[in-house]
């Protein structure tokens, strides 16, 4: 009875060998290697040879790592499977040859993850003792107290909602006008400080000793048209830097969301656009594209050309005219936009670029840019800051100026 099995496995074997040449490895006998330019540097006969196991990478579970002593010079790579040309995976996992260059000959780890096919390389030591340049890096960081904390970065609007009574951020008729619409993901949803309040201790309980709110002053309801209309969920079309956005609630629902959040020993931080505002001002050309500095600058009230940035931190910015000292005339839409702004100084057209539509990729086409160079806005801007962290609680200012924003701790 035996024989007829063995014959079976016989014929299994001989079918394997005729379709391949070998038995294909398993999964789980997957074999990865280094292959490359240096490879001749590391035991192999030749370079670029899938086939040298001088640089296989040794397996742990789906991981594949080796710690190479690689020479000064400039070298490319990547990872082979099972010796063959067959299978290879290089930057970001994908078939591009994977640079480096090495100023001296170091200690490397090359680890290849066979999940995700991604090839990663890093020093395995630091060669020699600190320097004095390398302690000169060491500094100390500029938001040391900020460091330690653990951010919930949270927005409102998205995330709970205390109070139903808000969610047309007391407007009334449709949702291009109140902005409402907790069907569509690109209009407000209805939630608000007060929810964020009463969800305090689930957000603490992740471990959080800070909140990071998304901009949260009052902005323009709708902006678009067709298409492309939406709502200021995101808060980042400010019309009143004094104000919360009535769709999350009032200043006295902020002022309780911090005094809560301090009772149970976290921080909040506010996200404070400093670059743009509201878009409720248009050109009298009817034209929108972008105008750069180089192909138009800017011209004081007198019609002379200078360039903005010379005077960035100055008092002695130049009197300009909404007429002639822009590429493009702004003029707004209604009466009303004309002094929609708080604080009123927002409302001077020649306080924004007036180039066109920004041209900034994952930005809104449509953001009214205001100058930042000069006397016009910093001082201005940075007593509205100031002027919140006041009213609402004791404490400070913790600028951070990145994409814009500038986070202020409460």
């Amino acid at each position: 009875m035996r024989r007829p099995v063995a014959l079976l496995a016989s014929l299994v074997l001989l079918l394997t060998l005729w379709a391949g040449g070998t038995p294909r490895a398993s999964a789980e006998e997957r074999v990865a290697n280094l292959v490359g330019s240096v490879q001749t540097e590391l035991g192999c006969a030749a370079d670029w040879a899938p086939d040298c196991t001088a640089t296989d990478l040794v397996k742990d579970g789906t991981t594949h790592s080796r710690v190479f002593t690689i020479p000064a010079g400039s070298w490319e790579f990547k990872v082979a499977i099972n010796h063959s040309w067959l299978e290879s995976h290089g930057a970001a996992g994908g078939s591009a040859n994977i640079p480096l260059t090495l100023t001296a000959a170091a200690k490397i780890k090359v680890s290849y993850d066979d999940l995700t096919h991604l090839v990663t390389v890093s020093p395995a030591e630091l060669p020699g003792q600190a320097t004095g340049a390398d302690r000169s890096l060491a500094v100390s960081s500029l938001r040391s107290l900020l460091t330690k904390e653990r951010f919930y970065f949270l927005m409102a609007d998205r995330f709970a909602n205390g109070a139903t009574g808000n969610d047309a951020g007391g407007l009334t008729g449709s949702r291009l006008e109140s902005g409402f619409d907790p069907t569509d993901k690109g209009f407000y949803h209805g939630g608000d400080l007060k929810g964020v309040t009463e969800k305090l201790d689930y957000i603490k309980g992740l471990g959080t000793s800070a909140i990071w709110l998304t901009p949260s002053f009052k902005n323009k309801p709708v902006q678009g048209e067709g298409e492309n209309v939406s709502a200021g969920y995101h808060g980042y079309w400010i019309t009143d830097f004094t104000q919360i956005d009535p769709h999350l609630g009032t200043n006295q629902d902020m002022k309780d969301l911090i005094s809560a959040a301090h009772a149970k020993g976290m921080k909040v931080f506010f996200d404070i656009i400093t670059n743009h505002t509201a878009d409720v001002i248009n050109y009298e050309e009817g034209l929108y594209s972008y105008i750069s500095k180089e192909v138009s600058p800017y011209q004081d009230a007198a019609g002379l050309t200078f360039d903005d940035v010379a005077y960035a931190g100055t008092d002695n910015f130049p009197t300009l005219d909404p007429a002639t000292s822009f590429p493009y005339t702004p003029v707004f839409r209604s009466e009303a936009d004309k002094t929609v702004k708080v604080p009123a100084w927002l409302n001077d057209p020649t306080l924004y670029h007036n180039r066109g539509d920004s041209t900034f990729a994952g930005e809104s086409l449509h953001l009214r840019r205001l100058r930042q160079a000069g006397r016009p806005c910093s001082p201005r801007t940075t007593r509205s800051w100031t002027g919140w962290s006041t009213s609402t609680t004791p404490g400070s200012i913790s600028a951070s100026t990145g994409s814009g924003s500038t986070r202020s701790s409460m």
